[in-house]
């Protein structure tokens, strides 16, 4: 079982191995005359206009229902208020409220990995706040977001078009128990018994924050080549699920 999946080895081994986006960030660099992070860089080749994210918080290019690309904030500033901060490159939004954008110091985008900053509407336009201490860490959470299907099922939709399958551990549960007449109290809901069952060890599992509370996780079998993934809510249900090839049998 492999738990230090990486953003991009995840969009990869989905089946976006090919870097599509790769010229457009070099056009967008020579035409704002800036450097872009490593990690932004590295990440945003593969995940240019990729459906899965469609529904995300970063902006990947075409998303639902419109293209959605990084910009500058001096853009839509006065003289005045650009006199009160520095520029940022907005680089995502909390999709569908769209209450907090996320963006980058345009002074830090020669770092490789700089911190990522957030500004609510309720707040002045100049003023922004840390949101996270480095890019890899806002890109990841949104990945394993995406993937666990926090507040959309963009990723479940979008998966079946490129040949896998999303499986749902309660559903699958229910439907298979639904004639017992004795319930399992433990099978009908996820805890870690239910990992160690599908053999992941909770204690290496890399947990990762999610947007509205909880956490999420990914991980992959990579000898049964499927995907784990789900969100870890303390107070509420845990989800799991599993991603699978169509033509892949978990079991086998």
């Amino acid at each position: 079982m492999k738990y230090d999946l990486t953003p991009v080895e995840i969009l990869k081994i989905l089946g976006f191995d090919q870097p599509l986006g790769q010229e457009a960030l070099k056009t967008f660099q020579e035409s704002a005359h800036i450097p872009l992070p490593k990690v932004y860089a590295g990440f945003m080749e593969y995940a240019m206009n990729c459906p899965l994210l469609g529904t995300a918080d970063l902006w990947c290019g075409q998303m639902i229902p419109c293209e959605m690309k990084p910009c500058f904030l001096y853009d839509n500033l006065t003289d005045a208020e650009k006199a009160q901060v520095c520029d940022y490159l907005i680089i995502g939004s909390d999709y569908g409220a769209g209450i907090v954008q996320f963006g980058l110091r345009v002074e830090d985008l020669d770092q490789e990995d700089p911190p990522v900053y957030l500004q609510h509407e309720a707040n002045p336009k100049t003023e922004w706040s840390i949101a996270y201490e480095t890019l890899s860490q806002y890109i990841r959470e949104v990945v394993f977001n995406a993937l666990a299907l926090v507040d959309y099922e963009t990723a479940e939709d979008e998966a079946e078009e490129f040949g896998w399958e999303y499986t749902d551990y309660l559903m699958d549960y229910w439907d298979t128990h639904a004639e017992d007449e004795e319930e399992d109290e433990d099978g009908d809901s996820v805890t870690e018994e239910t990992l160690r069952q599908k053999g992941i060890d909770p204690d290496r599992v890399e947990w990762c924050d999610c947007t509205n509370g909880g956490k999420t996780f990914c991980c992959y079998d990579e000898e049964a080549g499927v995907f784990y993934t789900g969100r870890w809510d303390f107070d509420e249900e845990n989800t799991l699920y599993t991603i699978s090839r169509m033509d892949c049998d978990e079991d086998e």
